[in-house]
């Protein structure tokens, strides 16, 4: 809101009580005593009062008429002309004052303006800082939020690289399993040529099918408890997916390498599948062979 200036009134009383007080009423002194107002404005209104204040006239001493008429057609002569370039000079200086109160009125407004835009300014460049901290603050609390789901997913990332070295240590034993069944298989094949060929070398045969049982049996345990190890691997991998997958939007990485991982356990636990099948079918052969005890035939017997 734009300053409200002095009134003309204010200015003149100002003035008569300073003339009351003996003393010439110049600008300085009026804003003193009125305690405010800008200096343009007083020098107008104290124009103003001046041009419209009485002018006091001395009496002159008397002298004789002649001296005087002719004393007074010399000073009028001299009066005229000082008069007239006088009044020149004062027309001119007042014109210039007015000119400049009213520029320096005008400045001021734009001053008081400008002031009024700097007091705006500055609320809003406070409301903006405090906007700024805020967003500073909250900017701080996403990346420490950001840092700490990244150390989860660190986390997730070593357990998951745990589980997938168990499923791989699981794979390498189910391997050496499987080539020993494939062994045993030969084995039985071997034997059953040999019983084919020699009724004689049945009971060595028999031992060896008991031997061979035994090799299978152990061989199913194995199996087994490589199955339960892979079970309890893929509890580990599942604890370990439902932790990375509650980071799955921000860790696409992390997702793909689950990924990864599942398709591997479920190769293993085909491979476990098909290990437990091919040792149940061998299991059934070997039952079969320890059932099927070579007998010798009548017609085979020696005459006594």
């Amino acid at each position: 809101m734009a300053r409200i200036g002095i009134t003309y009134e204010q200015v003149a009383a100002a003035a008569d009580e300073i003339i009351g007080e003996g003393s010439q009423p110049t600008i300085d002194a009026v804003r003193k005593r009125i305690g405010t107002g800008s200096p343009n404005t007083v020098h107008r209104h104290l124009t103003a009062w001046r041009a419209a204040r009485p002018q006091a006239t001395v009496a002159a001493p008397e002298l004789p008429a002649s001296l005087t008429a002719s004393i007074a057609a010399e000073i009028e002569k001299a009066a005229a002309s000082a008069r007239a370039e006088v009044e020149t000079k004062l027309v001119q200086s007042q014109q210039e004052a007015a000119e400049l109160a009213d520029a320096g009125e005008s400045l001021e407004t734009e001053r008081d303006e400008l002031i009024e835009q700097v007091a705006e300014l500055t609320t809003e460049r406070d409301t903006l800082a405090g906007k700024a901290d805020q967003q500073a603050a909250d900017i701080k609390a996403q990346v420490e939020r950001i840092e700490r789901e990244q150390q989860a997913a660190e986390a997730a990332r070593v357990d998951l690289a745990k589980a997938q070295l168990k499923i791989e240590s699981s794979a390498e034993r189910l391997g050496e399993q499987t080539a020993e069944i494939e062994r045993l298989r030969e084995a039985l094949d071997l034997e059953s040529k040999a019983r084919i060929a020699s009724e004689q070398k049945a009971a060595v045969l028999a031992a060896k099918l008991e031997s061979m049982t035994e090799r299978a049996t152990k061989a199913e345990a194995r199996t087994e408890l490589a199955e339960k190890q892979s079970q309890e691997n893929a509890k580990e991998l599942n604890s370990a997916r439902n932790q990375v997958q509650a980071q799955q939007i921000a860790l696409d990485t992390a997702a793909r390498e689950i990924e990864d991982a599942r398709r591997q356990i479920k190769d293993v636990r085909s491979e476990a599948k098909r290990a437990g099948e091919e040792a149940a079918e061998l299991r059934g052969k070997l039952a079969v062979s320890a059932h099927k005890k070579p007998v010798a035939k009548a017609k085979d017997k020696p005459e006594e």
